[in-house]
């Protein structure tokens, strides 16, 4: 609906509260919508007033968005008591520009899907656990042919996140597909890498690369780096010569884990304690805990099995090897 049609206007403020502009309040039509012609209205105003800041915050704002928007939309910036419109295209996308708590606040509402997935991929946002519902909550509303995949994948993005350790949460980019395009969330200086994007077969898949040793070993510590061959091989790997006697924990976890039938590899607890480091890898429930040890000794490898399913599967398997 344009705001034209409107007998209030009302805009979702940051704090959730509802600001409500009367139209009674006087309406200026300022003609088409235009970069020249905000920068021309914003050379003649007080630096220091609301419509000033207002201003700057559409420039800004309009200068991300996708020409799809820009072309097509219905600015109204509320400021001074007075409104003021711009117009482009058709004005089918009407972008709302109000002050609130003494700062200007920036709302969009398109009026076509396309639109708004155009504008959700133009830019990014603060990578935190609210954005991630926000946008999620948002796409329900869609009525493209995609929008289930892309709400898995924002599934998928909120549990990974949450799982995560705070040194990975406070310094990320991640990135997740929606719809064949890119929603990008950034936190910090954006140093580690998460990737949420369907698989071939269209299953979410939650990829996450980090650049230093710390985010590296606070992803283990926290037991969220899933319990196979591939990854013990990667973790090996990584810590090359660098933790020398969890590298040999991880050398001997290679060689045996392979060896435990499927029952224990699926369902396990792997903790290596080595060099004053805890390092826990989990598949499935974890409910059968295989134990690496470094001591002086050496390395000491016990498994405690769930029942006596995996006790028999254990013992048949090393009759077999």
């Amino acid at each position: 609906m344009g705001i034209s049609m409107c007998k209030q206007l009302y805009v979702e403020s940051t704090q959730l509260n509802l600001l409500w502009v009367s139209r009674e309040a006087m309406v200026s039509q300022m003609g088409e919508l235009s970069f020249s012609a905000l920068l021309s209205l914003r050379s003649t105003v007080e630096p220091s007033g609301e419509l000033f800041s207002s201003l700057d915050l559409a420039l800004e704002k309009l200068s991300l968005e996708p020409p799809c928007i820009r072309n097509n939309a219905q600015l109204t910036i509320a400021a001074n008591q007075t409104l003021m419109e711009w117009v482009s295209g058709k004005g089918n996308c009407e972008i709302v520009i109000f002050h609130s708590q003494g700062k200007p606040h920036y709302h969009i509402c398109a009026a076509e899907w396309e639109q708004y997935l155009s504008h959700l991929c133009s830019q990014s946002y603060p990578l935190t656990l609210g954005n991630l519902l926000r946008t999620r909550s948002q796409l329900r509303f869609g009525s493209s042919s995609g929008k289930t995949l892309s709400l898995a994948c924002f599934d998928r993005a909120v549990k990974g996140f949450l799982m995560e350790p705070n040194a990975v949460k406070q310094d990320a980019r991640m990135l997740v597909e929606c719809e064949g395009q890119v929603v990008e969330f950034i936190s910090g200086q954006g140093s580690c890498e998460i990737s949420v994007f369907l698989s071939a077969d269209n299953a979410p898949e939650y990829d996450v690369q980090v650049k230093s040793w710390l985010m590296f070993l606070e992803r283990l510590r926290a037991g969220i780096v899933p319990l196979n061959l591939e990854n013990i091989k990667m973790v090996r790997d990584k810590l090359g010569s660098w933790k020398e006697d969890l590298n040999h924990c991880f050398d001997v976890a290679l060689l045996t884990f392979a060896k435990e039938p499927r029952c224990i590899q699926e369902n396990a607890k792997l903790v290596v304690v080595a060099g004053g480091e805890t390092i826990e890898l989990i598949s499935g429930k974890g409910e059968n805990q295989i134990t690496l040890c470094h001591s002086e000794d050496g390395i000491q490898y016990q498994v405690s099995t769930r029942g006596w399913w995996e006790l028999i599967a254990r013992s048949l398997n090393k009759k077999e090897g």
